[in-house]
């Protein structure tokens, strides 16, 4: 696949150092070494920096700065030759201008639940390792030309003009589309794309080089223009594309593999995609090692790279087969005969469907990875979007350029600008039908049942095994075929069968859904609970979920993490008690249509208006709710809950006194007991938010003994964790559940004094992240976590 490609084996040596010294344990390269550097650095320091500004964009009526080649000074240290981001209310400081700007450290966060958003990676895999906040005095200097910042304001003239004539949310689509300007871009919108599997149509790829630079330098060179004149045209029409839309890095990778095809064409020398491809990206990875860990760099190059080895391989087959087909017929036979418009259209239908089904197979890992899910409809939905969207981008780039040089974004339509907007007004409305159209189809489509499979995330090793098993069905198998059926001409139709039919068997393995293990995931909610349990023979289990820290949990911490576990749905949710720091985000997934099975409920639970919203969000996902009174049990084979609280027929004025408390009991299954090393059970206890008073008598129940976690009731309270119940339970492990900031002071020093002296070990969800507990004993996510 690679022989003679000297440049390209070299690069290739050089990407797969670098992503093994990002990946794996050791660090050999030093890769990380600016983003350890910059964590020395003390938050909340009041620092000096000074760098150059070289993109900035709009994020929440707050503009963006990105600053590189910077040096950072605080009282306790120095930086050099590092990056850094800050936010300012004005546009006013120009790209590509030298800045000196003073505020505090502040460090990104990083995710504390796998699943997740990682601000600190995203931020690091762009080069950036800090952010300076409360800005003071700042200062810039640049030369005339960088002062008037063409790029940034032609992006935003044009986008302007967007707005005027077209609806918000089709306005920041093409935006996006067109401009790479994706503050406006509607956020249900995007999530609306990313489920059916269009979302690559909002990046600024290879699409727009194709359509705006290709066509520049093809209409020259109609006209007889040279090949130097044609290419330095077409290479200054695509470099200055490229900084009008913010240089993002799939557009660095497109403008960049094409600025080599042009110097081919330029030097008569043959144009190679491998080549060009590897060259572009130790290009962009010797400036940025960490650019390997960014998604888009990985979709952009994977695609790139599934498209030549991958793709193109399996749509040759087809072709090869389908002129097969057409030379085996008798001369009588019209259809085949003769190339008709019908044949020309089916064959069209049936290549692009073959393409777009191996670009599935292809970005399948790459996509569930980052992702967790994948769209299973996007085969199909591609073929109707992708062809249109070259007139989407051509009549939206025409529309704004006119525009934005007629002034149509900002002043009033007088006189002759009456003419021009007349014609951007038709441009965009067939914009306006298209993206509509789009809207409706990715509508129809998520609709649909299975639209999208949540597949959760895979080794890494999974991966490169995916991988392979496909380098050996494209390329394996002719090899294979050619040596059995050698002196013997190769059946076209069963060597397409056979790849097609392998092709669909690894896509079939790799969606298929993974029981995986028993194991308990107490998650990092904030001040709030929510508890992952899996009974490690199919059946997923989760006790409450809500925060009064965090807004939309449900969104941005419960529905990520299930999504990376592979869950599509929960069988049973027990919900203790009707505090939204315990329902709310259970609340949010019933809203977006998360399938729930079954919701429980203790039998004494009071009515309220929260419950009401819940049983009514229950009904219309048809989801059951059932009622457990003191006693019951509920579970599967190797898991059981028992309900030991509260008791039948109590009342409360205080909804935490009737929380549902749940005795849960594992079945041996590789568990050993640590006293006598033989099969034994596991026993977790999870109480809601009971006091005291509830503890006590739960104790003298006699439901409940020795524990080998104790999930610890109402986040630490003062008023909870009783001498006399812990010393009952005496817990192997102690988990609670809170927020490093919150207005109630959990968890109380009394309630930690407490526990530490009944329980073997006692963790905190706001220091370690999410706590997990199963047969290998206890793990914390941040610091298990590699830097």
């Amino acid at each position: 696949m690679l022989q003679g490609r000297v440049l390209c084996r070299i690069s290739l040596v050089i990407i797969l150092l670098i992503a093994i010294s990002a990946y794996a344990p050791w660090d050999f390269l030093g890769v990380y070494d600016k983003a350890e550097a910059a964590a020395l650095l003390e938050e909340g320091q009041w620092a000096k920096a000074k760098g150059y500004i070289y993109h900035k964009e709009i994020k929440k009526d707050k503009v963006l700065y990105y600053v590189k080649n910077a040096s950072v000074t605080t009282g306790s240290g120095s930086l050099s030759n590092t990056s850094f981001i800050f936010k300012l209310e004005s546009d006013i400081i120009p790209n590509y201008s030298k800045v000196n700007i003073e505020g505090k450290v502040k460090h990104f966060s990083a995710a504390t639940n796998e699943g997740c958003f990682d601000m600190k990676n995203y931020y690091n895999s762009l080069g950036l390792y800090l952010e300076l906040t409360d800005i003071g005095a700042y200062d810039y200097s640049c030369n005339s030309f960088v002062d008037h910042d063409y790029g940034f304001k032609i992006r935003q003239r044009i986008s302007s003009v967007y707005e005027v004539y077209l609806l918000g949310e089709e306005a920041g689509f093409l935006s996006s589309v067109v401009i790479g300007e994706k503050s406006g871009l509607d956020t249900e919108l995007k999530t609306l794309f990313q489920n059916v599997g269009i979302a690559h149509i909002l990046a600024v790829s290879g699409l727009h080089i194709s359509v705006i630079c290709m066509a520049v330098y093809k209409m020259l060179r109609k006209r007889g223009v040279g090949f130097l004149l044609c290419g330095t045209l077409a290479g200054m029409v695509a470099v200055c594309y490229g900084l009008v839309t913010g240089g993002s890095v799939s557009s660095v990778r497109a403008i960049g593999m094409f600025l080599i095809y042009l110097v081919a064409q330029i030097t008569g020398e043959c144009y190679d995609m491998p080549t060009a491809m590897a060259v572009v990206a130790d290009i962009l990875l010797l400036g940025n090692p960490l650019y390997i860990k960014n998604g888009s760099f990985i979709f952009s190059f994977g695609a790139v790279i599934g498209i030549y080895f991958i793709v193109l391989p399996l749509n040759n087959a087809f072709t090869n087969y389908f002129m097969y087909l057409r030379r085996s017929k008798k001369s009588h036979d019209k259809f085949y005969a003769d190339e008709t418009w019908l044949h020309k259209v089916i064959q069209y239908i049936c290549s692009s469907l073959v393409f777009s089904f191996g670009m599935f197979v292809a970005m399948l890992p790459l996509v569930t990875q980052l992702y967790y899910q994948t769209p299973l409809y996007s085969v199909f939905l591609n073929l109707l979007v992708l062809p249109i969207m070259p007139v989407v981008l051509g009549t939206g780039l025409i529309a704004g350029i006119i525009g934005a040089c007629a002034g149509l974004g900002s002043s009033a339509l007088i006189g002759w600008k009456m003419f021009p907007a007349l014609f951007v007004k038709i441009l965009l409305f067939i914009c306006h039908c298209i993206i509509y159209q789009y809207e409706l189809l990715s509508d129809f489509v998520q609709r649909l049942p299975g639209s999208t499979m949540v597949v959760g995330y895979r080794s890494m090793w999974t991966v490169v095994i995916y991988y392979l098993i496909l380098l050996f069905i494209v390329y394996g198998l002719d090899y294979i075929t050619k040596n059995i059926n050698s002196g013997k001409k190769v059946n076209q139709r069963n060597s397409l069968l056979l790849k097609a039919g392998a092709f669909i068997f690894i896509a079939i393995l790799w969606l298929h859904p993974q029981k995986g293990e028993f194991e308990i995931d107490i998650l990092d909610v904030g001040q709030g609970d929510g508890i992952y349990i899996n009974s490690g023979d199919g059946a997923r289990f989760f006790i409450d979920g809500g925060s009064t820290s965090s807004d939309a949990v449900g969104q941005y911490t419960l529905m990520p993490f299930l999504k990376y576990k592979g869950v599509g749905s929960i069988d049973y949710w027990f919900i203790t008690h009707m505090d939204l720091d315990h329902v709310s985000g259970v609340l949010e997934l019933l809203e977006r249509g998360y399938q729930i099975d079954n919701i429980v409920l203790s039998a004494e639970i009071p009515e309220g208006e929260t419950l009401s919203q819940l049983l009514a969000l229950a009904e219309h996902n048809d989801t059951n709710v059932l009622y457990m009174k003191q006693g019951d049990e509920c579970g599967t084979r190797n898991l059981s809950f028992t309900c030991v609280y509260p008791y039948s027929g109590m009342v409360s004025d205080d909804v935490n006194d009737l929380s549902l408390c749940l005795l849960m009991e594992y079945e041996n299954h590789g568990l050993f007991s640590r006293e006598t090393e033989e099969p034994g059970g596991f026993f977790a206890f999870f109480g809601g938010d009971i006091a005291a008073e509830q503890e006590r008598a739960i104790a003298s129940s006699g439901f409940v003994d020795h524990v080998d976690l104790l999930k610890v009731s109402h986040h630490g309270s003062r008023f909870s964790s009783d001498s006399d119940f812990l010393s009952a339970l005496s817990p192997d492990v102690a988990v609670i559940s809170c927020a490093k900031i919150n207005r109630y002071g959990h968890p109380s020093a009394e309630a930690i004094e407490r526990l530490e002296a009944a329980a073997g070990s006692i963790y905190y969800t706001m220091n370690s992240g999410r706590v997990r507990v199963n047969a290998a004993g206890v793990d914390e996510y941040i610091s298990e976590k590699l830097f």
